[in-house]
């Protein structure tokens, strides 16, 4: 496996890999699927295998579908760009990203979060791929403050579309070189109490959201030999990690990841060795749930 570079900026570890992103919002639909409603939920379940003729399926679907709800031909917009990106076509996916961020301007500021939330994510990955670090990091960060608080769930998970704007954040975070992190940091600086209200949630403690680090990241790595094949992209998996007072993982699930779930379940097998340190682990009830991110950069 190649040489591992290993980074610690905003509570991150970012580690020498790369994987494209996974784009998986959770829609309500029309109690009576349609034929795009149907097509989309096919390319989301898509294997390696079938992901190309679902592509096509959904396209047809889109092109024969100029009545469906702008929300749901926004969706289907981003996720042909989201192929696109996996067949690496950047400018189509930048291209597909602009389509379907055009079509929600129709709408009410408030209304789909979570497809305007894949737009984002989908844009952002685009920009990268086009080393257009600055700006995709920008986006992101503005994607996550309209966004906003997470929004509760009934069966008691996490809401996994604020997770993956906090991982992508991060990623094109870690993407950053030079002057630009200063910059970066500016934006944030100016930001802060935004960025902080949106990361509170009602009766948990303060620092709920707040990332904690890895105090052994260096020796408990997870391996992941399915890295070159995703070479030259950027990815990464979100995290929310439960631990001891002395700070010793005892939970880990994956909330968000990129493309391949293999990089969500190795990082979940090396996050039990995990020591975590970070703000409020002193208090019982800022020790459940926290997030930690890994970042991949091969």
């Amino acid at each position: 496996m190649a040489n591992v570079v290993l980074k610690q900026a905003l509570g991150i570890a970012a580690i020498g890999l790369a994987v494209l992103f996974p784009l998986s919002s959770v829609q309500a639909y029309p109690a009576e699927p349609t034929r795009l409603v149907t097509a989309i939920q096919a390319y989301q379940t898509a294997t390696n295998e079938g992901r190309a003729m679902a592509a096509q399926v959904l396209r047809r679907a889109l092109a024969s579908s100029k009545n469906a709800p702008i929300a749901t031909r926004a969706e289907a917009t981003f996720w042909l760009g989201d192929y696109a990106i996996r067949d690496r076509k950047k400018d189509l996916a930048l291209k597909q990203a602009d389509e379907g961020l055009k079509l929600l301007e129709a709408l009410q500021t408030g209304e789909a979060p979570a497809v305007r939330a894949l737009g984002a994510r989908l844009k952002t990955q685009a920009l990268l791929a086009k080393e257009e670090r600055l700006a995709a990091y920008k986006l992101i960060l503005e994607a996550r403050l309209a966004y906003g608080t997470q929004k509760p769930q009934a069966d008691g998970k996490w809401e996994t579309v604020w997770d993956e704007l906090r991982l992508w954040e991060g990623i094109a975070h870690a993407d950053l070189v030079g002057a630009e992190k200063k910059i970066a940091k500016d934006w944030m600086a100016a930001r802060e109490t935004e960025l902080v209200r949106i990361s509170r949630m009602e009766g948990s403690c303060d620092y709920q959201n707040n990332t904690v680090k890895i105090a052994n990241i260096d020796s408990n790595l997870p391996a992941y030999p399915i890295a070159p094949l995703f070479a030259g992209q950027a990815g990464g998996v979100m995290m929310r990690i439960s631990f001891d007072s002395e700070g010793r993982v005892t939970k880990a699930k994956a909330t968000s990841f990129s493309t391949s779930e293999d990089f969500a379940i190795l990082t979940e097998r090396a996050a039990i060795n995990w020591v975590a340190t970070g703000e409020g682990l002193s208090d019982p009830n800022c020790r459940t749930d926290r997030p930690a991110l890994v970042v991949f950069r091969y």
